[in-house]
């Protein structure tokens, strides 16, 4: 009886690790949605890059969040400092997770004009946005950064 009792419980601990193992693998899911394949070429602020599509230079906005802007004269005040802290973090993640990535796709979700989009940025088939949320590093929908997010 304590054969099957131990048998038993090294089969739980198997299967705990193995959901463990699961649920931790979730927060890095790939894409399998088709994007709009363009060439990254540089990071603007935490939120917009210059990507090339078509042969012609756009300027994306990622779609559905909002992060904090790099230094403009109005936010280099004392009270901004923790948010051009984390511009400037977000500034970096974007440019590391894209120039180190081997494909970047769009999930275009409007075109302003032929050069300006608003879109939804994977690398590697992982959204650049949702490392942002998930780091702390922007918002879903508007943030409140530094008063003067109104004028973005």
């Amino acid at each position: 009886m304590s054969n099957v009792v131990c048998f038993l419980i090294k089969i739980f601990y198997v299967f705990l690790i193995f959901f463990a193992f699961q649920f931790s693998l979730q927060a890095n899911v790939v894409c399998m949605c088709v994007t709009t394949p363009v060439t990254f070429l540089e990071v603007v602020d935490g939120d917009t890059i210059w990507v090339k599509k078509d042969g012609k230079k756009v300027v994306v906005e990622f779609e559905g969040i909002d992060a904090p802007e790099l230094a403009h004269e109005e936010n280099k005040t004392q009270d901004c400092l923790h948010d051009q802290k984390k511009a400037e973090k977000a500034h970096n993640l974007i440019q590391d997770i894209l120039s180190s990535a081997k494909e970047v796709g769009l999930i275009i979700k409007e075109e302003k004009t032929e050069q300006e989009l608003r879109a939804q940025v994977y690398a590697d088939g992982l959204s650049v946005g949702q490392e942002l949320l998930y780091k702390h590093l922007a918002v879903e929908g508007q943030g409140k950064w530094c008063e003067i997010n109104g004028r973005d």
